[in-house]
């Protein structure tokens, strides 16, 4: 336990001594307070048509599914299935979520899938919030992004997405890849001034790209999460255990 601005204990997440993973959490809130916005989703709630309780909306292509997942030892997640090729399904919050210059924020997700490079695996904030295609989330549609995952056309890599402004920025690739059929924690880092990807708490990328234009600061954005299956048409699912973001004030 540590204390908050008033000398109350509050729950707050640290990195185990010695262990240079999960380093975006340290000293940032577990719990809401005068310091941090703090929110837990561990979909535990009923679904109300294919969009979890607490989210907006939710895209979803001819094929695809998002449910509560009632598979066994998946309990108290969502269930992204998709049976066609370039299918998938994507939900979104509302928007409020604003990068701030010197403020640190992250977010992140526990994902699954039983095919990582023929998926596509994207979560963040996207300035969408209406469309009809899952993808256009975090495509060039948005005008404004910050995105952290997987592109079907690059396999089982890590890859990051900015923009503002629709700048013209281009994926970047980062160096960790996920596994099939294995939970990773994957995780956006904003320090106050660059964004960072990381997966099951060890850095994988490093926006490199020029911050004051293609990082949305001071733009109020939305939470995302989206699933594609990719162009070989098989059965692909994926299971999202949490999402959770902490941002500080």
């Amino acid at each position: 336990m540590g204390k908050n601005a008033v000398g109350l204990p509050e729950s707050v997440v640290f990195a185990p001594a010695g262990d240079q993973r999960y380093r975006y959490r340290h000293k940032m809130g577990m719990s809401p307070s005068a310091e941090f916005v703090v929110r837990m989703d561990d979909f535990v709630l009923p679904f109300a048509t294919n969009v979890p309780q607490g989210w907006s909306a939710a895209i979803i292509d001819t094929g695809a599914t998002a449910i509560a997942d009632t598979t066994v030892g998946y309990q108290s997640s969502v269930l992204i299935a998709s049976d066609g090729a370039n299918e998938g399904t994507a939900f979104y919050g509302t928007k409020h979520i604003q990068l701030t210059a010197n403020k640190r924020f992250f977010m992140e997700t526990r994902f699954l899938t039983n095919v990582v490079a023929d998926s596509t695996i994207q979560f963040g904030l996207t300035s969408v919030t209406a469309t009809t295609n899952p993808e256009d989330l975090w495509t060039t549609t948005a005008t404004d992004l910050v995105a952290f995952g997987t592109l079907t056309a690059s396999g089982a890599v890590t890859k990051m997405l900015c923009d503002l402004s629709n700048s013209g920025s281009t994926a970047e690739t980062g160096t960790v890849s996920l596994v099939d059929s294995t939970w990773h924690t994957l995780a956006i880092y904003f320090d106050g001034t660059y964004v960072y990807g990381y997966v099951d708490g060890l850095l994988s990328q490093t926006w490199a790209q020029a911050a004051a234009t293609t990082i949305p600061v001071g733009v109020i954005l939305a939470p995302f999460l989206g699933f594609l299956n990719g162009s070989a048409g098989a059965t692909t699912v994926g299971h999202c255990d949490y999402i959770r973001y902490v941002l500080e004030r």
